[in-house]
């Protein structure tokens, strides 16, 4: 065999090689939540987590979910928790809402083992982590609910963004979860595209602002348009976007994103769900999805956005 074809070889090798590593790594999911409320939608959002139940359960069956939730900070400039309960309680941290949202059970588990390995990974990055018994927020229980009525078979774990806004370090915390998606866990980032609670009564009923469209539009081209650095790099610069403050007065819901984003990698990303209410954006992605996967459908057509 000549060098020119042992090279071509070696090439075509390394090339497959990577190519079966890659399909075997579970997508990861940046997801907008929502409130209680969430249960019961049967308009689009609810189409959209009928979808990723089914898909998780009957599709993927992960060996368990590590979600990022924007409801619960870190400690330090540095400082990442992660509840290692094995049967985590239901946080109710919302307010004014009927009070059947507040009797709501599910029965789930998490993993001490499995969130003990997110802590020493986070550890291995140069990450404070910590395991606590904290709990499951709204952020977690409200969506992964709505999507699987009953998962007692899934473990969940929950792990805090930092208690800061730096999106840099939020990108390189989803890098260093990356790895889990070589061993069938899937990561999923829990906040909202657009948050502004603030004015969600002006608006009301009307159509959204267009700074909520725009910066809606304008995380979709981050998300689906690049990959790797130069995703991360943009991303990582929403938070000089004209309309930044106006959809994020906090940033705790959007830097669910930029975790996700950064345990993606080079992995394309498509956009599951569109739907906007006032001040709020239900934008929601997947990165890594094979290619034949069976997309969600609103109102008989397949997402296409």
């Amino acid at each position: 065999m000549s060098i020119a074809t042992a090279s071509a070889a070696a090439t075509a090798a390394a090339t497959a090689a990577a190519t079966t590593t890659a399909s075997k790594r579970t997508p990861v999911f940046f997801i907008s939540h929502g409130g209680p409320n969430l249960l019961e939608n049967q308009d689009k959002p609810g189409h959209f987590y009928n979808w990723l139940g089914n898909y998780l359960k009957n599709e993927l069956k992960p060996k368990a979910i590590v979600l990022i939730s924007a409801h619960w900070q870190g400690q330090g400039n540095n400082g990442i928790f992660v509840e290692t309960s094995e049967k985590p309680k239901l946080i109710y941290d919302f307010f004014n809402f009927p009070r059947r949202y507040y009797e709501v059970t599910w029965d789930h588990k998490g993993s001490p083992a499995i969130a003990n390995r997110v802590v020493d990974i986070l550890k291995e990055s140069g990450i404070e982590a910590t395991g606590k018994k904290y709990g499951n927020d709204h952020g977690l229980w409200v969506p992964l609910m709505r999507a699987m009525k009953s998962n007692p078979d899934i473990p969940v774990i929950e792990v805090s963004t930092f208690e800061h806004e730096d999106m840099e370090m939020h990108t390189k915390m989803g890098e260093a979860l990356a790895p889990l998606r070589d061993d069938n866990i899937v990561i999923i980032g829990s906040g909202s595209a657009v948050h502004n609670l603030s004015t969600l009564w002006t608006y009301g009923d009307k159509p959204s602002p267009k700074f909520v469209t725009d910066f809606d539009k304008d995380m979709e081209k981050i998300a689906c348009r690049h990959i790797s650095e130069e995703r991360n790099e943009l991303a990582n610069q929403l938070d000089k976007h004209a309309s930044f403050r106006k959809c994020h007065p906090t940033a705790e819901h959007l830097v669910p994103f930029h975790v996700a984003l950064g345990a993606a990698g080079s992995d394309k990303g498509k956009k599951l769900l569109q739907d906007y209410y006032s001040t709020l954006s239900w934008g929601s992605y997947a990165f890594g999805l094979p290619e034949d996967t069976k997309l969600p459908t609103y109102d008989g057509s397949q997402a296409k956005f």
